[in-house]
């Protein structure tokens, strides 16, 4: 009887963290909860929109178009939080055959009642022998000042690099927030 009691409550187990899918209806105790639960995330085993944000179309004669989901997360960092909001950045490499590939997600996590939800993210992907995708914060606030009051937005850049083999070049925003929507820095 245990045995069966125990086979049945494992089954469960499996069928709700695999059913899981992590999406903007999913809630974190932390932020902290999200980068663990990002981190472990397994695009190529699942489906739904958060693994194809880190799925990437082969460019190869072969396979053209067949569209290729990164194994693993290589990476989830968080760029900047308060206890409001926060800015964290993802990184896959999907294995395509052609060229290297990278990918890079940049979520925006707001704190509602229940917890930590994502508000609003922002795609960036980066193709060649060279490719890569960085984030990192580019704005700092002397003391006495905080990021987030009035004024003292948090500013992300994000890095593409793309290319290589006799051509290669790097292109790159930034973002602040407004509205719960990552909003790119414009030159005035």
């Amino acid at each position: 009887m245990k045995t069966t009691l125990l086979f049945f409550g494992l089954a469960a187990f499996v069928a709700v963290a695999e059913g899981s899918e992590l999406n903007r209806d999913s809630v974190f105790d932390s932020v902290d909860g999200f980068v663990t639960a990002f981190k472990a995330f397994q695009p190529a085993g699942t489906k739904g929109k958060s693994a194809s944000l880190f799925t990437i179309p082969e460019m190869g004669e072969e396979n053209r178009g067949k569209p290729i989901a990164a194994p693993a997360i290589e990476s989830c960092e968080l760029i900047w939080s308060d206890d409001k909001s926060a800015f964290l950045f993802a990184t896959a490499n999907p294995p395509t055959v052609a060229t290297d590939s990278r990918i890079g997600v940049l979520f925006l996590l707001v704190h509602q009642r229940d917890g930590w939800r994502i508000a609003d993210l922002l795609r960036f992907t980066a193709t060649g022998k060279d490719a890569g995708v960085s984030a990192k914060l580019t704005a700092f606030a002397g003391s006495g000042y905080q990021f987030g009051s009035e004024g003292f937005a948090p500013v992300v850049t994000v890095n593409e690099s793309h290319g290589g083999r006799g051509y290669a070049y790097e292109t790159c925003a930034s973002y602040k927030f407004a509205d719960a929507k990552p909003k790119r820095f414009e030159l005035e």
